[in-house]
């Protein structure tokens, strides 16, 4: 996808979300919500830039990114990243004690091929972390970009293929346990530029130089945006079987 084939758009995208009126910060609240994990062999599929992770972890952690240019940062931070999709994972079943997806399995083809792969590599009774968006979550965005005629290459949350409305019902196919959790937040930004450099970092090109005059304006003109959010954290359980 065009949009990881270097860092620059997802940093932008994770910028914004430092504008969050909540007092924990998302990945704070990820990490804390995660099972006791201290020792354990646990693979994250989609790391990104390892934004989870502020510092070294104290888990084994096994990140994997279908982006060569995601892999070539994790590196740079002393991991040894698989290249590969959360569809076909390159490990043998019952590799790891959990598994961490965050805001990725609505990247793959076949968001439910993805989490039968998940559970095939957990041991029997391994965990699960899987975090998403639902209906509303940053709509104002998007109505800015209609207004502007962005051409934006990610669905509305309400579209997304793994979402908070489903992921219940599709991760119980293959997991037990199946619980899911709301972030609450709001973002409130002052200022124009965090908000264009996100919109532009949603368009699978670079804006020319018009069309970024036309956001600004845009942007500038509302004072301050604040824009809501709909963030969840699903966890689950392996089944003992490991998808047989």
């Amino acid at each position: 996808m065009i949009q990881y084939r270097t860092v620059d758009k997802l940093a932008a995208r994770i910028a914004l979300h430092g504008y969050g009126t909540n007092p924990q910060p998302w990945q704070d609240w990820v990490r804390e919500r995660l099972p006791s994990r201290q020792g354990q062999r646990v693979l994250e599929v989609g790391a990104g830039t390892r934004a989870l992770w502020p510092s070294k972890p104290d888990i084994a952690l096994v990140p994997t990114d279908l982006s060569a240019a995601m892999c070539t940062t994790l590196r740079g931070k002393g991991f040894a990243p698989a290249r590969c999709s959360a569809d076909a994972l390159p490990f043998a079943a019952g590799s790891f004690d959990g598994a961490i997806a965050s805001h990725m399995l609505y990247h793959v083809d076949e968001p439910p091929k993805a989490i039968a792969e998940l559970n095939r590599v957990l041991r029997p009774g391994g965990w699960l972390v899987a975090t998403t968006n639902g209906g509303g979550h940053m709509a104002e965005l998007w109505e800015i970009a209609e207004k502007v005629g962005l051409p934006m290459s990610f669905p509305l949350a309400a579209d997304l293929s793994f979402r908070a409305e489903n992921a219940i019902a599709l991760l119980s196919r293959d997991f037990e346990d199946v619980d899911l959790i709301r972030y609450e937040d709001e973002l409130v930004v002052a200022t124009p530029e965090p908000v264009v450099a996100y919109l532009a970092s949603c368009v699978d090109r670079d804006l020319t130089d018009e069309e970024l005059s036309v956001l600004h304006n845009e942007v500038a003109g509302r004072g301050t945006v604040r824009i809501h959010k709909h963030s969840v954290l699903v966890t689950a359980r392996s089944d003992q079987g490991n998808g047989s």
